[in-house]
């Protein structure tokens, strides 16, 4: 087995508010298996002033129909160069590992085998832009740009010793286009939830009183309009129902706004702590995101840690988790097809407790330890 692994990451890998975790979580792991040997954080901008973070911003600038933007940094070629830099700086000045982990194309090593673990590449984005579908997240961003990164994307799968994906639909679409597509394999992205034992008075109080759960930081991706139309069209035929709502309240539209005000039986919360989380988790009855865009969406397994059903939309990477009378259901974007997917959930007790026993099965699979020992094991594998 590998001994030594170093993880690049841009962020820092001990902040656990970065990237919904998932640096973090990944090396904790590592280090509580007494596997990981550095951390860098390529962040150019890590440490320096507020200043000069926002001169940084100007390089970015981006004008078009809708006025002026910042591009997303990390998709600029330019930003990836910096990176680049750091990392290598960081790998040649310090005692080398076994194998490298990458969260992100950040650089190519070429003395020691890396492989970069990818939620989403850039290749899937242009495919959706180029048939004029939204993305919900980049869709500002010049397509001259997101193809000069997918080349730079592109040159780091085909140098990676291997390549982790979160998603069946993200790995196929990059053994479309890379010239050994054996190396790319679907791990997923772990979650750090060991999963509850749930009694029957516990599902007997989540089913009579049902609260409704979204969590989603982009809202309207998400699918959170979607969610409180169909809320509001159910919410009198069940007893107490509620709709907790965590997201970035800055970036609701007005009216999504309004809809929530004029709801009483809707709560809405920004930045909770993860004590609050779990006890979210724990204190709801159904997990409910249907988003527009998701490359695999990690929240679902840390719901489905605490028997909640799921159900998310019935395209990108959710129909792969999310078995339709299994552990929930899928459905598209539309209020009133969610809405019927609500009613299915609690149609009976029965028919709610094996969803719930079924979910905490799927979940189980994608926590954190048994991702990492997928990695490790491909990892020593393909590292020779």
């Amino acid at each position: 087995m590998t001994r030594k692994i170093d993880l690049y990451c841009e962020g820092d890998c001990w902040d656990p508010k970065l990237w919904s975790a998932t640096p973090y979580e990944l090396a904790t792991t590592l280090k509580k298996m007494g596997l990981l040997h550095n951390t860098c954080n390529v962040n150019p901008l890590e440490n320096e002033s507020f200043i000069t973070h926002y001169l940084s911003k100007l390089s970015y600038l981006h004008i078009d129909k809708k006025g002026v933007c910042t591009l997303q940094d990390s998709i600029h070629p330019r930003r990836y160069r910096v990176c680049e830099k750091k990392a290598l700086e960081f790998y040649e000045s310090n005692p080398k590992p076994d194998s490298i982990i990458t969260i992100g194309h950040l650089a190519i090593f070429h003395k020691t085998p890396y492989f970069t673990l990818q939620d989403l590449d850039t290749n899937t984005v242009l495919k959706w832009r180029k048939e004029k579908k939204t993305t919900y997240m980049l869709d500002r961003i010049p397509i001259s740009i997101l193809e000069k990164n997918q080349k730079i994307q592109q040159e780091v799968y085909e140098n990676a010793a291997g390549i982790f994906v979160s998603s069946e639909w993200v790995r196929k679409n990059i053994c479309s286009y890379i010239s050994e597509p054996r190396k790319v394999f679907t791990t997923g992205i772990g979650h750090r939830y060991s999963t509850v034992e749930l009694t029957e008075e516990i599902l007997r109080e989540r089913f009579e009183n049902p609260v409704l759960l979204f969590i989603g930081k982009e809202g309207i991706r998400k699918g959170v309009d979607a969610v409180i139309e169909a809320f509001q069209q159910i919410k009198n035929e069940f007893k107490n129902m509620k709709l907790r709502i965590v997201t970035n309240q800055d970036l609701l539209p007005k009216q999504v706004k309004k809809s929530i005000n004029r709801t009483p039986e809707v709560e809405l919360y920004s930045n909770i702590s993860s004590k609050e989380l779990s006890d979210m988790y724990m204190s709801s009855s159904l997990f409910v995101m249907p988003s527009r865009f998701e490359p695999f969406g990690k929240v679902f397994f840390e719901a489905m840690a605490f028997g909640l059903p799921v159900i998310g939309a019935n395209h990108c990477a959710m129909p792969e988790f999310i078995t339709n009378d299994y552990n929930g259901y899928t459905s598209s974007v539309n209020s009133e097809e969610i809405a019927e997917r609500v009613k299915q959930v609690f149609e009976s007790f029965k028919t709610y407790k094996k969803l719930s026993k079924n979910a905490i099965s799927v979940s189980e699979k994608y926590r954190e330890e048994n991702v990492v020992a997928e990695m490790l094991s491909i990892i020593d594998r393909y590292s020779s």
